[in-house]
């Protein structure tokens, strides 16, 4: 990867240094800002789900997790909980904080293009390492902790997208054609009153405006935090500490969730994998708003098991039943945990063993909301996903 020199950071002792460096110093901040859109890229952050109480737990299972990637996570010589991250040419390209036993924030000034295959490389070659996966309802709780506390004379931005990979045209005649596939994007930008107007009669009537993957969460003075939905975080303000204080509330709204699903899911289940009615595993499933055409789910269920690269990051066999049920034992690529799953056109059905991965649910509900299905509906046990979303402090 070819660095551009003016993204590269300076040889900082503590994070505090790197902190400042971002803020401006002594250059105006709203001027520091311009001079890096122009020079580099604008500063942005990444939040990184790893394991709770376990790996990393130390400097050195952060440097193991990064080595993999080709990276050096060096701890800084006064500051143990962070980490210089710099190419195998020694760029120091990011600085790594380790906000809590389960979550690390990576912050950089490389250019979106860079900084996105950085951490897409880190994650796809990490089994301790995944992104934050915000579903629409994830971002609805946050879109109303953003009413809550601003104006609504004051600007917002959401973009919804669903990208229908998987869909075949009628007029298809045998290989798949990219460009006769429907990818609908769109972007609302308006005043906060107008938008919450709006959106809701919107989503009623496309069904692919129920898909959020993009908010911008307004700063305190002006500009704001672009929030994707794979836990990019892009700092469009004039402070580098409104940009962290806002971070840290989308971690702490998303903390919760993953707690609450862990809990849901492990309510019924013993230590031993079974359930207090004897069956194996915690249940989780995911009810599609109308039944998909049988092309779809089949394009969809051979992409996600014969794929190493598949957006769902799952591993395994398919065991097809008949044209449209499939069982699958499969292994979740983050952290390798076991998981059953029975897929028709109208449902996905997961059984998940004790200790599973909350992040592993909230993976599979923004994927399939965004490439399957916008207005699909989950359950963890007898509770609906979305009941379990914590209100947002940011």
């Amino acid at each position: 990867m070819k660095v551009s020199k003016n993204a590269l950071l300076p040889p900082f002792e503590r994070r505090v240094d790197y902190f400042d460096y971002f803020s401006g110093g002594e250059v105006s901040a709203v001027q520091q800002l311009e001079d890096k859109k122009l020079a580099a890229g604008l500063q942005k952050s990444y939040i990184l789900e790893t394991v709770d109480g376990g790996n990393p737990s130390s400097a050195l299972s952060v440097g193991e997790l990064f080595a993999r990637s080709g990276l050096l996570a060096k701890p800084l010589a006064k500051d143990g909980d962070a980490f210089q991250v710099s190419t195998q040419l020694n760029e120091r390209v990011a600085i790594l904080e380790r906000v809590d036993a389960r979550y690390l924030a990576l912050y950089t000034l490389l250019p979106s293009a860079q900084s996105d295959k950085l951490i897409r490389t880190a994650v796809a070659t990490n089994p301790f390492l995944d992104h934050l996966w915000l579903s629409s309802q994830s971002f609805l709780a946050l879109w109303a902790k953003v009413l809550e506390g601003n104006s609504g004379r004051r600007y917002g931005k959401i973009t919804f997208e669903h990208e229908s990979i998987f869909e075949v045209s009628e007029e298809e005649s045998g290989e798949f054609l990219p460009d006769e596939r429907r990818t609908s994007r769109f972007t609302m930008v308006d005043k906060l009153e107008v938008m919450a107007q709006k959106m809701d009669p919107l989503q009623q009537e496309y069904a692919p405006l129920a898909s959020i993957t993009q908010m911008r969460i307004p700063a305190q003075g002006r500009g704001g935090h672009d929030l994707y939905y794979d836990g990019k975080l892009t700092n469009r303000s004039s402070s580098f500490a409104d940009h962290r204080a806002a971070m840290h509330g989308v971690i702490g709204m998303y903390r919760t969730l993953t707690r609450s699903v862990e809990r849901q899911l492990w309510t019924s289940v013993g230590k031993d994998g079974f359930s207090l009615g004897g069956n194996f595993g915690s249940v989780a499933e995911i009810v599609f708003s109308k039944r998909l055409p049988d092309d779809l789910f089949r394009r969809w269920v051979i992409s996600m098991f014969n794929n190493r690269r598949n957006r769902f990051r799952l591993t395994g066999y398919a065991n097809w039943l008949s044209d449209v049920k499939v069982h699958a034992n499969a292994i979740d690529q983050h952290l390798w945990q076991p998981l059953t799953l029975e897929l028709t056109p109208d449902r996905v059905v997961a059984v998940l063993p004790f200790g599973t991965c909350g992040n592993s649910v909230n993976r599979l509900v923004s994927n399939i909301q965004r490439f399957i299905d916008p207005r699909v509906a989950a359950y963890i046990g007898d509770r609906e996903y979305g009941s379990l979303i914590p209100a947002a402090a940011i």
